[in-house]
């Protein structure tokens, strides 16, 4: 069994909606309940975590109050603040990290991600990178230094999964270092301060992350012909 952490807690500013972006209805059903009604319909899933902020604290409540197995929590300053605090109130031996603001990922690749960190590994979600990458030489400069070769690069997604004792291992050793706010995900501080394997699971190219506004009509074209 395990627990999913689902980072809300942004205010989602570059959509310019005015409000938070998890809120957006789409099929009659906002962001934050698509993605979550993923883990509600997997039977190993005993525990979600939803880490919202404040302001967004009672309408959270309003729609995940008659799920008993729901628990909001408030965020931090930063995502992998807030990540360090859910970590406190995981129930599980496993844990799943994923956007709440991706709402098009499926019971393949969540079941992936928990039978690999259920086997002790780490696991992200990552698809094959599609454009040639350049480097540049300097983040000053629009010169490139070099072409990397993206047959060995993947563009990471969520979910990610670990063994709950590790993730919250390196997360109190990145808090120590004061580091914690340098992870771009969760993986990077696996990485950087355990010595465990991390797998990358087969991710899929739609389970996208809905974060400006261009993403609205695609994000409403695939999620009204997923549900009709």
């Amino acid at each position: 069994m395990y627990t999913v952490i689902l980072p809300a807690a942004g205010t989602g500013s570059r959509m310019k909606l005015g409000y938070n972006k998890l809120f957006h209805q789409v099929a009659d059903r906002t962001v934050i309940e698509h993605t979550v009604s993923h883990f509600l319909n997997d039977a190993h899933c005993t525990q979600i975590i939803i880490v919202t902020n404040a302001h967004d604290q009672a309408k959270m409540s309003d729609l995940f109050n008659s799920h008993a197995h729901v628990d909001l929590i408030l965020g931090g300053n930063t995502r992998q603040e807030s990540i360090y605090h859910a970590l406190e109130h995981v129930k599980e031996d496993v844990v799943l990290v994923h956007d709440g603001a991706r709402p098009f990922i499926n019971s393949r690749i969540i079941h992936a991600c928990y039978e690999t960190a259920k086997s002790g590994l780490g696991a992200i979600t990552a698809v094959p990178l599609k454009d040639t990458v350049k480097k540049r030489q300097s983040f000053q400069t629009a010169l490139i230094e070099k072409t990397l070769n993206r047959a060995r690069l993947v563009a990471t997604q969520t979910p990610q999964a670990f063994p709950t004792s590790v993730l919250k291992m390196a997360n109190a050793r990145a808090k120590q270092a004061h580091t914690l706010n340098e992870a771009t995900d969760d993986a990077s501080l696996v990485e950087q301060y355990t010595e465990i394997d991390i797998k990358i699971i087969d991710g899929d190219y739609k389970n996208m992350k809905f974060t400006t506004s261009e993403d609205i009509a695609y994000f409403e074209f695939l999620m009204k012909k997923e549900h009709g």
